[in-house]
């Protein structure tokens, strides 16, 4: 048998209109996660809403909006949403190996067999156009930015 989630005892206060989730010395960035639930007692009766985005430490946004808007700062308490922490594992190393592949081909220069120099070039009107330039062979950036630099009329250089 599952046990009941633990109601925990957020810190600071927080007010609301609408949606929004406006924080009072509270830490919503070590507290709270999307997915977990806020609750709060309205006129004597306990209301849940579900955040679907956490901005910062003093700021979120809720499922839905509260019965009433709470205008003044009101203690809070929260319950986590389950996690599969298998799946958040297998979701952060695939994201970590996503970034390391992304890492590793930049690292290897992308543009190391570029046969095109792109740059700006002003215009008679004071404007800049865009000039694509054949160039001889495998070129590194540097020696793209060496070329380009060399256009005087690059306002990037």
């Amino acid at each position: 048998a599952a046990s009941a989630p633990a109601v925990l005892k957020g810190t600071g206060k927080i007010t609301t209109s609408g949606t929004v989730v406006t924080g009072h010395g509270t830490i919503f960035e070590k507290e709270l996660a999307t997915g977990d639930a806020i609750l709060v007692l309205i006129n004597g009766q306990e209301e849940l809403r579900v955040i679907t985005m956490r901005l910062s430490n003093q700021s979120l946004n809720l499922s839905s909006g509260f019965s009433t808007s709470l205008k003044v700062p009101t203690t809070f308490q929260y319950i986590r949403k389950p996690r599969d922490a298998t799946k958040e594992r297998m979701d952060a190393q695939r994201k970590h190996e996503q970034a390391r592949e992304e890492q590793e081909q930049h690292a290897f220069d992308l543009y190391s067999s570029s046969t095109q120099m792109v740059y700006r070039e002003k215009t008679e009107t004071g404007s800049y156009r865009i000039k694509k330039e054949q160039v001889q062979g495998g070129k590194s950036r540097a020696d793209l930015l060496e070329m380009r630099a060399k256009k005087t009329s690059d306002k990037y250089c």
